[in-house]
């Protein structure tokens, strides 16, 4: 009695296979598919947050440089998910030479609820077992998701996917650029906090650090750009984000021109607008020309 159980369970988990194989179809956002699938083949990757996605324009780098680029900045990252998408981006594809990695100020390292590893960016692929592997591994799956498709799904994966929204247009190669203003944009350029150190979480830091490694041991130029705030720059940050990069071919851009002293160039106080992008953009084609 109880194989005929086992048996008739496993004949009704399969069943859960035609949903697992097209939960893909509900994301919009295909990029992290086109990285598993092999097809992110690009010479210049864009790593970061939403202040990589909306900051920095990859066609304007793309034409100016004249080498394939593509934007991988995820709105409301950590940094841990910018080394997973590394780490998958050099496992099904060609590695890239060069890389741009954009940091979120002060907040890089430092509990933020607009960061997150972005789980909901996985639950959607879990057809792929190394993406359910990790859900595994990072206690968001059960570990009986290895085997049972039932336990890939969860309650959300069943509901109706969420409406495409002026944040989901982007480019051809990946920058979604602000062509409009938040509504809740105060214009007061405000001082930045005293940064305290102490509060810095490790597993970002760890993160950081084999990002860089990485990069090193694969022989990909790595640029680590801090983009412009409305905001008075926090130097003690600065600071401290040049004592953890790893090597001096590392290159670490902060300076900016006067021109984002405006806020007509901003989109809010962390985040350029599509006048701002192009002209931040300009200046980092320009910086990265000249070494090239």
């Amino acid at each position: 009695m109880i194989v005929l159980f086992l048996l008739l369970f496993f004949l009704v988990d399969k069943l859960f296979h035609w949903k697992i194989q097209a939960l893909s179809n509900r994301e919009l956002d295909k990029r992290l598919e086109w990285i598993l699938e092999g097809k992110m083949n690009k010479a210049i990757l864009i790593f970061g947050s939403s202040r990589a996605q909306h900051n920095l324009y990859s066609d304007a780098i793309q034409d100016s440089l004249k080498m394939p680029t593509f934007n991988l900045g995820y709105r409301g990252c950590t940094i841990d998910f910018q080394l997973f998408i590394l780490k998958a981006v050099l496992k099904h594809n060609k590695k890239p030479e060069i890389i741009f990695l954009t940091i979120d100020d002060d907040r890089e390292f430092l509990p933020e609820k607009t960061l997150q590893f972005r789980y909901d960016k996985l639950y959607n692929l879990v057809k792929y077992q190394e993406i359910t592997n990790e859900l595994i591994a990072r206690k968001e799956l059960s570990p009986f998701a290895v085997a049972l498709y039932s336990a890939r799904l969860g309650w959300e994966q069943f509901l109706k996917p969420n409406p495409i929204t002026k944040y989901e247009n982007w480019t051809a190669t990946g920058t979604v650029l602000l062509d409009f203003k938040a509504t809740d944009f105060d214009e007061k350029r405000m001082q930045n906090k005293k940064y305290n150190i102490k509060l810095e979480l490790p597993e970002r830091l760890t993160a950081f650090k084999e990002f860089q490694k990485i990069c090193k041991a694969e022989s990909i130029k790595l640029y680590v750009f801090i983009p412009p705030n409305f905001k008075i720059q926090n130097k003690e940050f600065e600071n401290r984000l040049k004592s953890l990069i790893i090597d001096n071919k590392i290159e670490l851009y902060s300076k900016k021109t006067s021109f984002f002293n405006n806020p007509q160039y901003f989109f809010d106080a962390s985040h350029l607008n599509k006048k701002g992008a192009i002209l931040y953009t300009n200046e980092i084609i320009k910086n990265v020309k000249a070494e090239l």
